[in-house]
């Protein structure tokens, strides 16, 4: 067996036993990559040369957008849901850490091919009931026009069959692959299983993509590292917090110094805990969350970006707060909290991105500075910064104290974390 390398430090089996796709067009044969192979699920493939290829280049874009579009979808219903949150948590870890380790933004359209094809299969499947609902809107409306005539058992016979015929076509464009071709040519999907079968290969390709397409999205690691990603942030989070909301009572000197505790050490932690956070993505260990002095070398390296996205990324999250609590209650009342994560992952997860590239920067050489003049524009960076959360901190002391959510605004850390989906 050998080793195929998608990132650096991260080394999957390849797959055995390759496909050998024979092309006859031209009178030529080629060697097709595998259309399941792990880094064609995970990855986008480059975009084609738009003077050269255009068409190809603008199907590649609409691929892209139809990716992107599902994949936030599929984000905010899972972020929505308990315990499946630590999934969309763990993915957007997942993501900024591969662009902590390239620097490329590109590396943040993680399962992008994954979410077109899902979303590729539901359209397909959504498209193709539209007959069935007319069909099935038009038998019911025979029924209650004329009960037992012949138009109407020829409607519900149309019906039945149209169904019969439709379901094993999506049965088997689903089990070709689920491709857009796969669903507008019917005939080509029964000479593909047909030849399949013959040649006794189809289960054993079938075996293999649904292992590989399953291999792609990595899932227990994701949710490992949501995991990490919560721990992390309570670990170093819980006991400001704690003092920063324990004011109840404004006479008690107690609670008062409790509460200006809290404020300082809440503006300290979140300073770097962005920072940080990106480190314990990029390392994937547990022992990671708490090398703080090394994550605050790193912030060294780079004070200006370090600054300039950590107070980014504080400032994305203010708006999913000021959504669920100013917007959320003026449209018709749900449940639902998939329309808050979807604001979240809009605002707040590509300023995630951001502080992953800014964590690239930091582990790359930088120019020699004097010592003096590199401390001086780190202190000045800092401060900076500290005066900004600090503004941050009293506009979660507001959210708390006058606000519908209360200190759940404030437990629920948006900035590093998800929303509550409760």
């Amino acid at each position: 067996m050998t080793a195929s390398t998608l990132e650096q430090g991260d080394t999957v089996p390849a797959l055995e036993d390759a496909h050998l796709d024979a092309s006859t067009e031209s009178g030529e044969a080629s060697v097709a990559r595998p259309d399941n192979s792990l880094e064609a699920l995970q990855e986008l493939p480059r975009a084609p040369s738009i003077r050269r290829h255009p068409f190809g280049a603008l199907v590649w874009f609409l691929k892209a957008c139809l990716g992107l579009l599902s994949l936030v979808a599929l984000l905010a219903l899972a972020a929505a849901i308990p315990v499946a949150n630590v999934f969309t948590l763990g993915y957007l870890m997942e993501v900024q850490a591969r662009v902590a380790r390239t620097g490329k933004f590109g590396s943040a359209a993680y399962l992008l091919p994954v979410a077109g094809r899902l979303a590729g299969i539901v359209l397909g499947v959504t498209l193709w009931l539209l007959p069935i609902q007319f069909l099935s809107g038009a038998a019911r409306d025979s029924w209650l026009l004329a009960p037992g005539g012949s138009v109407t058992w020829l409607w519900t016979a149309g019906l039945v069959g149209a169904s019969l015929l439709i379901a094993a076509h999506l049965l088997m464009a689903i089990g070709c692959g689920g491709s857009w071709s796969r669903f507008v040519r019917p005939l080509n999907n029964i000479r593909h299983l047909r030849n399949q079968w013959r040649g006794g290969e189809y289960l054993r390709n079938a075996h293999r993509a649904l292992r590989d397409f399953l291999a792609a999205m990595r899932l227990p690691h994701l949710f490992s590292l949501g995991l990490i990603g919560y721990a992390a942030t309570y670990v170093w989070l819980v006991v400001p917090t704690y003092l920063f909301t324990m004011l109840d009572d404004v006479t008690s000197r107690f609670q008062i110094f409790g509460f200006i505790v809290g404020c300082i050490l809440l503006t300290i932690s979140l300073m770097w805990l962005p920072l940080l956070l990106a480190h314990v993505a990029s390392e994937g260990r547990w022992q990671a969350m708490f090398e703080m002095s090394r994550v605050t070398r790193l912030a060294g390296q780079t004070p200006f970006r370090w600054a300039i996205a950590t107070a980014i990324l504080l400032a994305c999250s203010i708006l999913p707060m000021l959504y669920e609590t100013l917007l959320k209650n003026q449209i018709p009342p749900h449940a639902a909290r998939w329309d808050l994560m979807l604001v979240f992952l809009v605002t707040v997860g590509p300023a995630r991105v951001l502080v992953g590239w800014v964590y690239h920067r930091a582990t790359q050489p930088s120019r020699c500075v004097s010592f003096w003049s590199g401390r001086l524009w780190q202190c000045v960076n800092g401060a900076a910064l500290a005066i900004g959360i600090g503004w941050y901190v009293y506009f979660l002391y507001l959210a708390e104290t006058g606000g519908e959510l209360g200190q759940i605004a404030v437990w629920q850390f948006p900035a590093l974390l998800l929303p509550a989906p409760f």
